[in-house]
């Protein structure tokens, strides 16, 4: 005689129940825990030996697969199980990792913010406490459908939803200020701050153009139109500002455009070409303490990195999900403490690096 289904599940639970009933089921708070930049499992370094390193390989950044150990970490599975089992919670709740990471940014205060557009997100680590949490419509009820673009104004902080067509502003908390480039804006992606103008760059991949807002939202200029000349664009995408010049990402002209704010200067690196060093679809772009200029180059899966004047210096990368591979990277940031960090897309992870420069 077969058992109906009812019957399996309440016994289960009440099992459950009896390991359960000995202790209170408390809310899980999300850890995680950085690699540790000396203490690397996997010690890899750019070039390699017996050229001088210029890179050393750091680990990844995901979300709960950067585990803390937690003793209760049994007892919560178990609850959720029962709850799940006995109908209190129909919901499949997955580990909270990163999806389909684009860009980041990170803080004075060492805080990494990273957009998903898988997880309709953005993450907020924040490494002295091996926490992190999500700024979304659940937790902060921010209506987040296509988040691409983050930059840092100040205190405050900048997402760009490419599908809604708009930037939201944010205070350091998730509390929502205003929304950005309504009814102007058709796709934005990249997005910079110019933190002596206080100017909002935001990168209009539709319109093939970059548009200039001062932090009221007010449209200052469009920089751009559609074309292959200096200073025209094909679907630009991620974008930096650092010493008073804008980098573009002019993906589908395949190449970057580094704008000079100091004498109005265009000038390009980069070319269409077969070749590693080459572009096909350069996304990200950032720069270091030094002025080397890192694009990741989305369609061969490769981190390029440049002096100042344009000339390669090194190559990081190839397809594959192993320590140093990508699979379709889209954005690059460099931090404070000249970390560098890549959002390899489809491996859904943070790939973090140590430019050592000279040292």
């Amino acid at each position: 005689m077969q058992i109906p289904q009812r019957y399996v599940r309440w016994v289960v639970a009440a099992i459950l129940l009896m390991v359960l009933s000995s202790c209170s089921v408390t809310p899980d708070k999300l850890r995680f825990k950085m690699p540790a930049p000396s203490g690397s499992q996997v010690k890899m370094v750019w070039p390699e030996p017996p050229l001088k390193a210029r890179y050393r390989y750091i680990g990844e950044l995901r979300g709960e697969a950067n585990k803390i150990e937690d003793p209760q970490r049994e007892r919560k599975a178990l609850s959720r199980l029962y709850s799940a089992l006995v109908g209190l919670d129909s919901r499949v709740i997955p580990a909270t990792n990163l999806t389909r990471p684009q860009q980041g940014v990170v803080d004075e205060k060492g805080r990494i913010y990273v957009v998903d557009t898988g997880q309709q997100a953005v993450f907020v680590f924040d490494e002295k406490l091996s926490e992190f949490s999500l700024w979304n419509e659940s937790e902060l009820g921010i209506p987040f459908i296509s988040p691409v673009g983050i930059a840092l104004a100040g205190n405050l902080i900048l997402v760009s939803d490419s599908e809604q067509g708009v930037v939201f502003l944010f205070n350091a908390q998730g509390t929502l200020i205003k929304t950005i480039g309504s009814r102007l804006l058709k796709q934005p992606t990249g997005v910079a701050f110019d933190p002596l103008a206080k100017r909002i760059f935001v990168s209009d991949t539709a319109n093939d153009n970059i548009k200039v807002f001062d932090l009221d939202g007010v449209l200052l200029k469009t920089i751009g139109k559609r074309g292959a000349a200096r200073g025209e664009f094909n679907r630009p995408t991620f974008l930096s500002y650092k010493d008073q010049r804008l980098y573009v990402a002019d993906s589908l002209n395949a190449r970057v455009q580094i704008f000079n704010d100091v004498d109005g200067t265009i000038r390009t690196i980069g070319e269409r070409g077969l070749y590693v060093g080459n572009f096909s679809r350069p996304k990200g772009v950032a720069v270091d303490s030094d002025g080397n200029i890192y694009v990741t180059e989305s369609f061969y899966d490769h981190l390029l990195i440049f002096n100042s004047g344009g000339e390669l210096l090194l190559s990081i990368g190839g397809s594959g999900s192993q320590v140093g591979k990508f699979s379709q990277p889209t954005a690059v940031w460099i931090d404070a403490r000249d970390r560098v960090f890549v959002a390899d897309m489809l491996n859904s992870r943070i790939s973090i690096f140590q430019y050592l420069g000279d040292s």
